[in-house]
């Protein structure tokens, strides 16, 4: 177990992370890490794709300690410059989490408390967990593109409920917890979605193919501000938590709906969970997907796995 005091740390706050909480939280914080006499520089998160480069940077400069005080959309990003940076191994790069956003899925796999004072107590510890990484490659007007994950992914109307709940954040209507501004835009949204004819490839030799109401993919268990889609999501088995979800009667899916909450969606007949180490999603049109709660690009879709990539700071 090493001292804390002996590195340099990077601290990289997001601002707007807990409707503005993360600014408020950050002069608690600070306390405590002067009195933890930690050695660190504080760094914003950028506008929409520069954080990665910006933690990128940070990284290949010779920082390997890094705090985040923000969301899940903030640690996608700062995970998104681990796997990209090339000084070190990724596992080698150790991350703390004081989580601020409003949505905070990630944490509820890792085990990581909600209280700044408690997070931060983990992170003086020492001691760390590795988990896996997703790896999805797509395209962009033809052009191949790749995000990494390390919570979940989806598409069809998962995809495009959270791109509906992302403009709502943008557009500054962050009254409603993160959970209920979900529900409620789940609720809009299917009444008019149009399920898509896809094909869906595994590495293990399993293809499905039909109208897709939802794909969803885990390597953790939450998503969506506490739902719980992935119920047996192990992040350290090498594998993912494939959900697929055929359509079925509106009026089927809505009662459908608290078993998403409550972790028992294999009960309903048009669900399927399979495992798989690759997966390949395309349609005949093409349809978009997210990283993380962070939109993407469009199918087809490859996903890969990288094995235990990723290291926390852990109880």
């Amino acid at each position: 177990m090493e001292n804390i005091t002996d590195n340099l740390w990077t601290v990289v706050i997001n601002p707007a992370s807990g409707n503005g909480l993360a600014i408020k939280q950050w002069k608690t914080a600070e306390r405590i890490l002067q009195s933890k006499g930690f050695n660190y520089n504080v760094c914003h998160t950028k506008p929409k794709g520069k954080t990665i480069e910006m933690v990128k940077g940070i990284i290949e400069n010779g920082c390997n300690h890094l705090i985040i005080m923000g969301g899940d959309g903030t640690l996608n990003e700062v995970a998104n410059g681990i796997m990209l940076q090339k000084r070190y191994a990724s596992h080698e790069i150790k991350v703390g989490v004081v989580p601020i956003g409003t949505g905070n899925d990630w944490i509820k796999t890792a085990n990581i408390p909600t209280n700044t004072y408690d997070a931060i107590n983990i992170i003086c510890a020492g001691n760390t967990s590795l988990q896996d990484v997703g790896c999805a490659t797509y395209q962009i007007n033809g052009s191949k593109h790749i995000r990494y994950f390390v919570n979940t992914a989806g598409s069809g109307l998962d995809s495009i409920v959270i791109n509906k709940v992302s403009q709502k954040k943008s557009a500054g209507k962050k009254k409603l917890t993160n959970k209920l501004v979900y529900i409620l835009t789940l609720l809009a949204e299917f009444t008019k979605y149009k399920p898509i004819e896809v094909t869906l490839e595994t590495d293990n030799g399993t293809t499905l193919k039909g109208n897709m109401l939802n794909f969803a993919i885990g390597i953790g268990k939450y998503n969506g501000g506490g739902m719980l889609p992935f119920p047996n999501a192990n992040p350290r088995n090498n594998l993912f938590e494939v959900l697929f979800i055929s359509d079925m009667p509106k009026i089927r899916m809505l009662f459908a709906l608290p078993k998403l909450f409550s972790g028992t969606l294999e009960k309903v007949k048009e669900v399927k969970y399979i495992r798989s180490k690759k997966i390949k999603l395309s349609s005949a049109t093409p349809i978009y997907a997210e990283t993380d709660g962070e939109v993407i690009g469009y199918t087809p879709i490859l996903f890969d796995i990288e094995p235990l990539a990723f290291c926390y700071f852990s109880k």
